[in-house]
């Protein structure tokens, strides 16, 4: 048996192992799209269809929005980030060598799936309630928490949402990113939050005096700083929203439950065995939020 053929058949194996613990009540439907990837219904074999067509091409889409150091094509046109290589070690591991990108603005990530523009999202999405109501995450592959970038020496004292609301700065946010929804949702006033649909441009926007802070992940928003002068990062914090603090972990969108669950039981083999660990260390993020992340299911960050 060829080592092609003998991977399929393990695959196959696995799906319908995924099938029989779904506890479907009929033998033909297997668990899809829903708030945690947990509920609704579809054919078996149109979930084994989407693979073994994928494996058969040897070809998977991917989503990023070229947001260092998640998901982003380097000087050198080259996809790469933490979301990029951890799923190119996962889509390997299935039988699928190769990879590309489809660059969109991270507000239309979840659209252009939906729209077929691309298979999955490898953009280093963190997984919420809200989004789960529309595609299916894999279990989380990082944690990290919210910082902001402001002008060096930090004159306004920012450092949470709070503090923007109080200082009566202007916070630029990501559109359709979490802090889009942090900012609102922790009530800081609609004219003191300026949207933007590239990462780039918010910190451009800083630098030019247009706004006064840049929401982001912590990570982002440390690297960023390090590359631009006259840039501080405030130290990391978790968001606490009606009580709830909100912990950001990141995971990879799909819309196919058979390919989500096949690409979940190799992420966490990998995780396992210290792959993916290796690959999102080596883009900034610390050990212990991949160790967080890895004791974290898709479920859990969306069903609190």
């Amino acid at each position: 048996m060829t080592t092609q053929t003998s991977r399929m058949a393990w695959l196959l194996a696995l799906l319908a192992l995924v099938v029989a613990a779904c506890g479907a009540g009929d033998a033909d439907e297997t668990t899809t799209t829903a708030p945690s990837g947990d509920t609704g219904t579809t054919t078996a074999s149109a979930d084994e269809g989407l693979l073994a067509d994928l494996i058969d091409s040897g070809t998977v889409r991917i989503g990023i929005a070229n947001e260092v150091p998640y998901g982003y094509e380097d000087e050198a046109g080259n996809v790469t980030g933490e979301a990029p290589e951890v799923a190119k070690a996962v889509l390997a591991n299935l039988g699928i060598a190769n990879v590309e990108a489809v660059v969109v603005e991270f507000g239309t990530l979840i659209p252009g799936l939906q729209a077929g523009q691309f298979d999955m999202i490898a953009a280093g999405m963190f997984i919420t309630p809200s989004r789960a109501e529309q595609i299916i995450f894999s279990d989380p592959d990082y944690c990290v928490s919210n910082a902001f970038a402001v002008a060096a020496g930090n004159p306004l004292d920012i450092t949470d949402f709070q503090s923007i609301i109080d200082s009566g700065a202007t916070v630029a946010v990501l559109s359709g990113a979490v802090d889009e929804g942090y900012a609102v949702d922790s009530g800081v006033p609609e004219d003191q939050i300026d949207r933007f649909s590239d990462v780039n441009a918010q910190y451009d926007a800083l630098a030019a005096g247009r706004v006064d802070a840049v929401s982001g992940t912590a990570l982002t928003v440390n690297t960023q700083a390090a590359a631009r002068s006259g840039l501080d990062a405030t130290p990391g914090f978790f968001p606490v929203i009606d009580g709830v603090e909100q912990v950001g972990c990141g995971g990879f969108g799909f819309l196919d439950q058979g390919f989500r669950d096949a690409f979940n039981a190799e992420l966490k083999r990998l995780q396992a065995d210290g792959t993916v660990m290796e690959i999102v260390t080596s883009f900034g993020f610390a050990a212990e939020d991949v160790e967080k992340a890895a004791a974290l299911t898709a479920a859990e960050l969306t069903n609190p």
